[in-house]
């Protein structure tokens, strides 16, 4: 297996919204090496209006790194490291994340909230939870490697997926509400609404009421998020395909881009 990955040493990854959706920090495997500025947090009240985003990225390097890339992270940890990483998502420095080139690339997950085996772990077994989103032909494979190194894995999954921008349109979940997609909300003043008058047709008047005003412009989905389609998982011993899975067409979900820089760190829900 000839994939070959650079050493990191900050990246994120996933969903969000913890705990009904979870999120991912990720680092891409292009950027050797990050550098963060030392803080103080005694004075969280004054400061997380003053912290900068490497001030942000080396308190969420603090939090994690004794998580188990977020295995072993306990509810205090997870609620911490979920507030420093809404800090961060406050600070996306891009309008539209999800079209951006530095998509692109191998990236590793560093910290998650997600299930097996996104979050690094399969059964009892425990790896690396890898990533290569390719934006041309717009596809991506998740890939963990037990135990984490490439060279010496005995055990791996491949998920196999495409994506398209997502247009705003509603998903079927059988997962928890809400799990990995976007609500809708379509805001209307009472004040709009008219008096029903006779003659009227009531479904009519009922139906109005959940439209958009006329005129209103229809939210850019697409700007940061994708409808993810998964195609199949492929599970392998030593290098023999063990399974293979081909998932029922219209298996889906939406990925949330919330944080994107150009110094290889994304944060996804």
């Amino acid at each position: 297996m000839n994939l070959h990955w650079c050493s990191v040493l900050f990246w994120t990854s996933n969903f969000y919204l913890y705990p009904v959706q979870s999120f991912t920090v990720y680092s891409n495997t292009r950027s050797s090496s990050l550098s963060f500025l030392s803080t103080s947090t005694s004075l969280d009240s004054v400061a997380s209006a003053t912290k900068s985003v490497a001030d942000i990225k080396a308190e969420i390097e603090t939090e994690i790194q004794s998580t188990s890339r977020g295995l072993s992270a306990t509810p205090d940890q997870q609620a911490k490291i979920d507030s420093l990483v809404s800090e961060l998502e406050s600070k996306c420095p891009l309008n539209e994340p999800a079209r951006s080139p530095l998509m692109g690339g191998k990236w590793i997950v560093d910290y998650t909230t997600a299930p097996p085996p996104s979050n690094g772990k399969l059964g009892p077994f425990v790896g690396v939870a890898r990533q290569i989103i390719d934006l041309d032909k717009e596809t991506y494979t998740n890939y963990l490697s037990v135990p984490g190194e490439i060279e010496k894995e005995w055990l791996s999954a491949r998920l196999e997926a495409t994506f398209v921008e997502w247009n705003g349109e509603l998903l079927e979940d059988d997962r928890n509400s809400n799990s990995g997609v976007k609500e809708i909300n379509q805001e209307t003043e009472v004040k709009d609404i008219e008096p029903v008058k006779g003659g009227d047709n009531l479904l009519e008047v009922i139906t109005s009421f959940f439209q958009p005003k006329k005129g209103a412009s229809k939210p850019d989905y697409g700007a940061d998020s994708w409808k993810v389609d998964f195609k199949t998982l492929t599970i392998k011993v030593f290098g023999f395909q063990l399974v293979r899975k081909e998932f029922d067409e219209g298996t889906s979900r939406v990925w949330n881009m919330s944080y994107l820089d150009d110094s290889g760190t994304r944060i996804g829900k």
